[in-house]
Formats: structure tokens, sequence, C-alpha cells
């Protein structure tokens, strides 16, 4: 994905080479406090598409293309710490949440508050890359936590693609027939299953994060809220469909 600042931009080998730097350097990550996490969800998501001056909230199941403009919104219900780390179809990872200048360097969340990802200007990017899934990690905490915080991307690369064809988006051929919509049920928020890997910068948490989430929809998007027995730090993620 890319901000649209700067529409066609990735994130050079310097910056790269940059934050994994912070995180090796960074000293221990600091231990996260459990907390009772039983309130009536954690966040909500709502995904937003941009057509010229029209802004529209669309499922998060649609199977987008290259060029189409997107956005997360997300409301928080709880108080704590946000953290959101993309893997793209090239297998880059990049965080999106906090960022290193700007309002979206605060990453502490309260009730009701609103925010969009990627923290970078109004929050917009443009879908690029090979065709496949992007994988969105959220991770939600207790207190604060080491992540380095995205740069800002400053030029292009030349994705490789790195999927093989059975995991690549596919129509639901009914939708498809009925509205003219091609969505993919594979996309969306999902829960993380137990022996998933993950990103370099969340695999220190692989281990204390719970996974269990129940996904409800509110409306426009969906709530996700976690099992009985959760509690924080949590993680879970976003299957983002697209195509070239």
């Amino acid at each position: 994905m890319n901000p649209t600042s700067q529409p066609r931009s990735r994130f050079d080998r310097y910056a790269r080479i940059t934050a994994l730097f912070a995180l090796l350097s960074a000293g221990p990550v600091q231990y996260v406090r459990s907390q009772n996490a039983s309130s009536a969800g954690l966040i909500s998501i709502r995904l937003e598409q941009k057509n010229g001056d029209e802004t529209k909230t669309v499922p998060q199941n649609t199977v987008f293309h290259s060029g189409d403009i997107l956005r997360f919104r997300l409301t928080s219900r709880i108080t704590g710490y946000l953290y959101v780390v993309d893997k793209g179809t090239t297998g880059q990872t990049t965080t999106l949440f906090p960022v290193s200048t700007g309002t979206g360097s605060q990453n502490r969340i309260e009730p009701d508050q609103t925010m969009v990802v990627p923290a970078i200007g109004d929050g917009w990017f443009e879908v690029s890359g090979p065709s496949g899934f992007d994988t969105i990690y959220l991770l939600v905490s207790s207190s604060a936590i080491l992540i380095p915080p995205a740069a800002v991307p400053e030029t292009q690369e030349t994705p490789q693609n790195t999927l093989p064809p059975n995991l690549l988006p596919r129509c639901n051929d009914e939708i498809f027939k009925a509205r003219g919509e091609c969505v993919d049920s594979s996309a969306g928020a999902a829960p993380l299953p137990p022996d998933a890997p993950l990103p370099r910068e969340l695999v220190p948490f692989a281990k204390s994060a719970s996974r269990d989430i129940i996904l409800t929809d509110d409306g426009d998007g969906v709530a996700v809220k976690p099992a009985p027995s959760a509690k924080l730090p949590f993680i879970y993620t976003f299957r983002l469909a697209h195509l070239q």
C-alpha cells in the first residue's frame, strides 16, 4: 500500500535498514501488563474508499484493484495502545501506526476515539503491488511497547510476486452475478491462527498476545470483541484482497 501523498512510492532500502537497526538496538522489549478485555468490544473497523470527491464505506471483503484509494477508520472502545503492521504482497512489512512524526506518532487510544490508518496525512493509501492479500496485523496493548514507527516512503520499488496462484483473491460467483461486486469471503478482519507466523516487529508478542476474537457486524463495519477469557495484549488481522 502507498500513502497518496506520494502515490507510487515505496520504502527505500535505507529506511528499511534504519527501522531494523532501531528494532535491534532498542534494548529489551517492555513486558506488557495483562488487562481484562471483557468490555463490549475493542476496536471497530471500517474500510473507506475514495473516488474523486466522494468517500464511502465499502465491504471489507471487497476485492480491490491497483490504483484504488482506501483507508481504514478505527474506533476504539477501550483505553490502551494501538500498533498496526502491514505485510504486503511483496513480503515487505511496514509499520502503519504509529508513524515517526505528527499526530500519528501518538498511539495511545481512548474510548470512542476515532483514528485513520495509515497515520500519515488523512490516511489515504493507493492499492499497489502484486495480486494477493496484504495482511494487516493489529496489536492492542494496555501499555506502550517498542515497535519502530514508520518512516515516510521516498522511493519506488519493483514488487516481486511471491504468492502461489491458489492464494490469489477469487470472486464469489453468486454475489458477482447478483450484485456485480467482486468479493472474497476470506478477506477482511479475522482471528490470527495460533501457529501463524508474525512479522519481525511483532515476534516478541507471539506467545503472550491473545488471538481469540469475536467478530460482529456493527452496521457499516465490523466490531472486534474479545473471547470471554481474553486479556490484553491482543492481536488479530485484516486481509486486504487486491488484483493488479
